[in-house]
C-alpha cells in the first residue's frame, strides 16, 4: 500500500509542473518581421557536419524568450540559436512552437586543374517561423596530378 501512495505522489508532483511548459501554439504562428540572414558556421563544413536543428521556441509577444535545443548537431545547433535570437515577431499573444533548420553540404565536382564548384549553388531558404534551409559547398581538397620534372637524383658528383 506504500508503493501506491508514493507513486500516487510522485505522479502529483509531475502534473504539478505541467503548467510551466508553454503551450504548444496551435493555429496561426507568429509573423517575422525582422531577422538576420543564418548562415552555415564556418568550421562546419571543413568537418563535414550537416543535418537537422529542432528547436522549441517560446515568445514573449515580440521576441524569442526561451530556446530549447531538441535535437542536432551541437555546432549546427549553436548556430540556429543565434539566429533566432535576432528574430522579432509582429505583436502577438505569447506563444511556443517548433523551428528546425536543414543545413546541407552541397557536393562540389573537380576538374584536372582542381577547378572545384557544386552545380548548386549556396542558398537560403526561410520559410518562417517554422522552417529555415542553409546550404554550403562540401569542403573539398584537390591535388592536381602534375609531373615532378627538373630533377633528376640519380646524379652524384
Amino acid at each position: 500500500m506504500k508503493n501506491f501512495a508514493g507513486i500516487g505522489a510522485m505522479g502529483m508532483l509531475l502534473l504539478s509542473f505541467l503548467p510551466l511548459a508553454a503551450p504548444q501554439t496551435r493555429g496561426p504562428l507568429p509573423k517575422v518581421v525582422s531577422a538576420s540572414v543564418p548562415f552555415y558556421p564556418p568550421l562546419a563544413p571543413p568537418t563535414r557536419i550537416q543535418g537537422v536543428v529542432t528547436l522549441q521556441l517560446s515568445t514573449d509577444g515580440k521576441r524569442v524568450s526561451a530556446i530549447d535545443v531538441e535535437s542536432g548537431p551541437p555546432m549546427l545547433a549553436q548556430a540556429a540559436k543565434e539566429n533566432v535570437k535576432t528574430w522579432e515577431f509582429e505583436p502577438h499573444a505569447p506563444a511556443s512552437f517548433k523551428v528546425t533548420f536543414h543545413y546541407k553540404l552541397l557536393p562540389t565536382i573537380c576538374d584536372s586543374q582542381c577547378n572545384c564548384d557544386s552545380e548548386e549553388k549556396e542558398s537560403v531558404v526561410l520559410q518562417l517561423p517554422g522552417k529555415v534551409e542553409v546550404s554550403a559547398k562540401e569542403y573539398t581538397i584537390c591535388d592536381p596530378r602534375a609531373p615532378i620534372a627538373g630533377r633528376n637524383r640519380s646524379k652524384r658528383k
